[in-house]
Formats: C-alpha cells, sequence, structure tokens
C-alpha cells in the first residue's frame, strides 16, 4: 500500500513544515550597535543530527555515585518510536502532544541512519518503521478498527519545556534508572518520549487508507534534515 503524497512545492508555504533555525549576532563598542547574522558550518549541522540520531554510547564508570554507577550519554532516539493512527480530520498544531486517534501499537522494528551530502551541505536523519503482517489489525470500514489510517507519529526524547522564558544560563539534564546504578544522561530538561512529528492526512501530507494489517507489513520512513542555504 503505497500512501499517496503531495508535491513538495504545494507545502513550502503552510505552517509547521519546516523548522528554520537562524543565528543573530549583536556587537556593540561604544555608542555603536551592529546587528547582523551568522554564517553555519557543518559541524554545527553534523551535531544537530548526530544528537537527533544517537541512541546511547559506550558506558563511562563515574565514580560520584555508588559503585558500580555509569554515565551513558544519550540522544534524543534513546526509546525511539511511531504510532498508526486513524484521525482524518485534526490539522496538526505545535501543542499536540499525541496523535488524536492513535493505535497504540509500536512497530517491530526501528532502523536509524544518519547521511550526509559529498559536499557536506546538507545532513539527514532517517528512521523506517516496520509493522510487520499480523501486529497492526485491518484498519477500514468494518475492520478491526472502523476507519481508514489519517495519521502517523513520530516519538523522540524530548524536553517537556517547563522552563521559563529567558531562563539565565540554563543547565537542564535529566536522569533515571537511578535504583539500578546506571543513569541515562541527556542535555534537556525532563526528557521523555513524546510525540515529535506528526504526518496527517488532515494537513494534505497524504490522502487516508485502509490497511490489512492482518496480512499486508506497513514500513513508515520519516527524516529530519538540516542544510546550508
Amino acid at each position: 500500500m503505497k500512501i499517496k503524497a503531495k508535491k513538495i512545492d504545494e507545502k513550502i508555504a503552510e505552517n509547521y513544515t519546516k523548522v528554520k533555525i537562524g543565528g543573530i549576532a549583536e556587537i556593540r563598542y561604544g555608542d555603536n550597535i551592529i546587528k547582523c547574522k551568522n554564517k553555519w558550518t557543518r559541524y554545527f549541522m553534523s551535531s544537530i543530527i548526530v544528537f537527533i540520531a544517537n541512541q546511547e554510547v559506550k558506558d563511562v564508570t563515574y565514580t560520584g555515585l555508588p559503585s558500580p554507577s555509569y554515565i551513558d550519554p544519550a540522544g534524543m532516539s534513546l526509546g525511539v518510536t511511531a504510532r498508526v493512527g486513524t484521525d482524518e480530520t485534526t490539522p496538526t498544531t505545535p501543542n499536540m502532544s499525541d496523535l488524536v486517534s492513535k493505535v497504540d501499537i509500536a512497530p517491530d522494528s526501528v532502523t536509524r541512519r544518519a547521511t550526509k551530502e559529498s559536499d557536506r551541505s546538507m545532513y539527514r536523519q532517517e528512521y523506517i518503521f516496520t509493522w510487520n503482517p499480523g501486529t497492526l489489525p485491518d484498519i477500514r470500514e468494518g475492520g478491526d478498527i472502523d476507519g481508514k489510517v489519517g495519521e502517523f507519529g513520530v516519538y523522540l526524547r524530548t524536553d517537556d519545556d517547563t522552563w521559563e522564558s529567558g531562563t539565565l544560563n540554563p543547565s537542564r539534564s535529566t536522569s533515571d534508572h537511578y535504583a539500578s546504578n546506571k543513569i541515562w544522561v541527556i542535555p534537556l530538561g525532563g526528557a521523555d518520549i513524546r510525540l515529535s512529528a506528526r504526518i496527517a492526512s488532515a494537513d494534505g501530507a497524504f490522502d487516508p487508507f485502509e490497511f490489512y494489517g492482518s496480512i499486508d507489513p506497513l514500513t513508515f520512513k520519516w527524516r529530519f534534515q538540516v542544510a546550508i542555504i
């Protein structure tokens, strides 16, 4: 079953489809104030992609906790997952915390891949979520779930954004698994698995479709990219 995608040039002007990253500088000397924009390097882009793509790295012994203790530095992909949903009418907004009509069944496999252009002008992080035949129910009129597939969600380990705007010298981190003396360290406060991206038919991203999960596999691919333009 293929999703009928809309042409990319029809999506450019729509809200909530892109994250534009900008860097503004201000130079002051005497009574002079100069405002200007920076130019990005490939190292900044690479760091963003790696932070999103990374799940965890090798344990590092940390002597500041009861022995044996470890720090497992982790990126946003720690616990990454996806879900399908059946809503066909609700547009996506930035404050959505979950799919509207979620079918709460995890994919059988998740593949993560980081890629870059040969001239290092663009970096991509790609996820491939696969539900094997029989994992999802039949989502169709009169099926196990009555309706159509109308939304997909990507869930990454993200910040809870409870910090006050204008926080001075923020120092945010989170940890868990303390009881087992193993701590996940991630430079985000209140990090947890949350809805990070939604692909919805209500936004015109694809046409809702019936799906025979009892016999067909379902593959959902999502990419995040950063480019110098």
